[in-house]
């Protein structure tokens, strides 16, 4: 079944060398939560294929923290995306927060946890290729979403998934997969990165070292993601630059 999956080789190392650290830290960041403490359980559901290789528009001074890319580089859809997701983490203070990635599956890349530290550890080394990019299940990630929110005593329970494709592979429905989503009283809001047309992709360095950039069109699905936010009262969001994913999950 999709959501007894092990993790990938490279994301099961990643994750473990950072749950060690985790442990061996001296004090524990659950210590200051008080024990009746409820927030909200929110996995976010994180799309690494391929096409999150594409450019996403961005003034730095519009991301969290105005960052800078490398010299001759500009920021992909996934640079973006580790950055918002990151800067989401960090206002939150009693929400327990999971993240689900996927490309031709979904895995795990840590349930629900308060270890915001250590979940930004996580996000930042996530990179195209820590899974297989070529597909992406959008039915899977979400079913895989849903099983982390299946005991959850959470008062509201929140699942945000970003993309940029149209579903195409995986053994799930997507309609299904929010009929699921449903059931566990999750709510679905989708965030659809780009809008279909045609975006700039690093494809290496020329003969004098510059960073050369092709055009590709990777093809979206809009109304699938109206349908799945609708189906589990959440809300369906479109962004096309940086600031506007910002927007977005805040």
């Amino acid at each position: 079944p999709i959501y007894l999956r092990d993790l990938p080789g490279i994301v099961r190392a990643v994750a473990l060398t950072f749950l060690i650290l985790a442990i061996a830290r001296p004090v524990s960041v659950l210590s200051d939560q008080k024990a009746d403490d409820k927030g909200i359980d929110i996995v976010i559901v994180l799309d690494v294929s391929v096409s999150m290789a594409a450019v996403l528009d961005a003034d730095p001074g519009a991301l969290p923290g105005a960052p800078r890319p490398e010299p001759g580089k500009r920021f992909t859809r996934l640079d973006t995306a580790k950055l918002v997701i990151n800067d989401f983490v960090s206002r939150r203070k009693t929400d327990r927060i999971g993240v689900v990635v996927f490309g031709r599956s979904a895995y795990v890349l840590s349930p629900p946890t308060l270890d915001y530290h250590l979940l930004t550890q996580l996000v930042d080394r996530v990179q195209l290729g820590v899974v297989d990019g070529y597909g992406t299940a959008i039915g899977d990630a979400l079913g895989t979403a849903v099983a982390r929110m299946r005991r959850s005593d959470a008062a509201s329970k929140v699942i945000v998934l970003l993309t940029d494709g149209d579903s195409n592979a995986g053994q799930l429905a997507p309609e299904y997969a929010a009929h699921l989503a449903t059931s566990v009283g999750a709510k679905v809001h989708t965030v659809q990165i780009g809008d279909g047309e045609e975006v700039d992709v690093y494809e290496g360095n020329d003969l004098f070292g510059q960073p050369r950039y092709v055009r590709h069109r990777f093809p979206v699905n809009p109304e699938l993601l109206k349908r799945i936010a609708k189906t589990t009262g959440g809300e369906a969001y479109v962004a096309t630059d940086a600031k506007a994913l910002v927007d977005s999950m805040h």
